[in-house]
């Protein structure tokens, strides 16, 4: 499937997955889970950190993991400052010369991006960066994936305070100046696949409950992503082969 934003170019040989979050808790253990389902991926993931030595504030941490045997291993992890340009432009330019130097290491590129990002600008420029060099040959975005953690979803949803991308208050914080709640519910609306993050025991169970004694919280999930979009109700089932459209591609090669 591809974004519905992009234009497609058909099926790729080779698979760029842009994965989003609202919090670190969700994103890092469904990057897990869908790295560990290919054995062809090659992940890249995106970080902030404070750093008052950088014009903006901020650095970006860049982790890249090559695959290696049946599994991935960490490669090498940089870090550039946050200069003269918002973090969305930061992001998909380093993003842009990452993929191009690794092209041919992996058949699925999964990109983790910064806490709250939205991929849709990042999905846009990568494309053009793919149609105008030719490193992006064979190459597509396939799909933009958000992982949702069920566990206080409900309160991260309904947050009107500012969403925390780094740290965990206000003396080592890095805030979005927009609210929980609306980067939640965009990072859902965005997303071609939402890949829930199950609860262990009771969770938000145990906080929120309507009269029937049910949480909500996979109900509001549906009613905000797009009508076609796939909702995947336990993100440890979901395939990154399959989800980047893989599956297509060697069906038909074969046909």
């Amino acid at each position: 499937m591809i974004h519905p934003t992009l234009q497609s170019r058909g099926n790729a040989d080779t698979s760029v997955v842009l994965l989003t979050g609202a919090d670190r808790l969700s994103l890092d253990p469904v990057a897990f889970s869908l790295a560990d389902s290919y054995a062809s991926v090659c992940a890249i993931s995106y970080d902030v950190r404070p750093n008052d030595e950088a014009d903006a504030g901020l650095s970006v941490v860049r982790r890249v993991s090559r695959p290696v045997g049946q599994g991935v291993g960490v490669d090498d992890v940089e870090i550039f400052d946050l200069s003269d340009c918002c973090l969305s432009c930061s992001v998909k330019h380093d993003a842009g010369g990452t993929l191009a130097s690794l092209r041919g290491q992996a058949r699925v590129f999964l990109v983790g991006l910064p806490v709250g990002l939205e991929a849709t600008p990042v999905a846009r420029y990568l494309e053009d960066m793919m149609r105008l060099d030719s490193w992006g040959d064979g190459m597509g975005v396939a799909v933009v994936v958000n992982a949702v953690g069920l566990d206080e979803f409900e309160e991260r949803f309904f947050d009107d305070d500012r969403l925390c991308v780094y740290g965990t208050g206000d003396e080592d914080g890095v805030f979005d100046e927009r609210s929980t709640g609306a980067v939640v519910s965009r990072l859902i609306r965005e997303a071609t696949h939402v890949l829930e993050l199950p609860v262990v025991g009771r969770g938000c169970l145990s906080r929120h409950v309507d009269a029937d004694g049910e949480c909500a919280c996979r109900d509001i999930i549906r009613a905000v992503a797009r009508r076609d979009a796939v909702v995947v109700e336990d993100a440890h089932e979901a395939d990154l082969c399959d989800i980047a459209g893989l599956y297509e591609v060697e069906s038909s090669v074969g046909a």
